[in-house]
């Protein structure tokens, strides 16, 4: 009686499993993928603009008093807020109304950029929310005192923004230190949206160097 045949050996198949990038990996790899023109005039026109963002940072940076050309729209858009807001009949929303429509103009402005493939300018609008919190920040700190000038719309009483926010709250005791935090919280703002925009015109010089012509 003759043996089985031996049975074939049994084969194995090593799959590699595939490198999922990381979270931060995905969102370079996004940005990349929306910088914006990268033609020599569009990448001059946009370091010229970050050298000027830089030197108004430096001025925060160097004076809490320093408020620069983009005030007079930020004061416009603070005060349509409360306008907006005050249809609420909420009194506590209508005082944060102003700081809240704002932030909120600066996101759709952010989104606006997003959409058309212009990171740059996204970072931008966020460099701009910085000089939200920044020109916030001495208001929040003079809730209690209420030294400094008020601005309203209209003929109606001129009341304290962050007194109406914060003693509801019993937070009033703190206003400095959330000036001081809000400070900060700009401080660091405009410092990360002009660094995400140094990153982003480097990207759009080494694009401009391994794509032939300018785009």
């Amino acid at each position: 009686m003759s043996a089985p045949p031996p049975s074939p050996a049994p084969r194995y198949r090593i799959r590699t499993a595939e490198r999922r990038p990381s979270p931060p990996a995905r969102l370079a790899a996004a940005v990349r993928a929306r910088l914006g023109p990268t033609s020599a005039a569009g990448r001059a026109a946009r370091a010229l603009l970050l050298a000027v963002l830089a030197w108004f940072t430096l001025r925060h940076l160097l004076d809490g008093d320093f408020r620069g050309i983009y005030a007079g729209l930020n004061l416009v858009l603070h005060e349509a807020g409360h306008l907006v807001f005050q249809y609420g009949g909420i009194a506590w929303l209508t005082a944060a109304g102003g700081t809240l429509f704002h932030l909120i103009c600066i996101a759709g402005v952010g989104v606006a950029f997003w959409r058309q493939r212009d990171m740059f300018a996204v970072a931008v609008a966020l460099w701009w929310a910085g000089t939200v919190f920044i020109e916030a920040a001495p208001y929040a700190a003079d809730a209690r005192a209420q030294v400094l000038p008020l601005v309203t719309v209209g003929d109606g009483p001129v009341g304290h923004d962050w007194y109406a926010m914060l003693e509801p709250l019993g937070l009033l005791a703190f206003d400095e230190v959330i000036g001081a935090a809000l400070r900060l919280l700009g401080l660091a703002t405009l410092l990360l949206a002009l660094s995400a925009g140094a990153w982003m015109l480097r990207c759009m010089h080494r694009a401009a160097r391994t794509e032939p012509g300018d785009l």
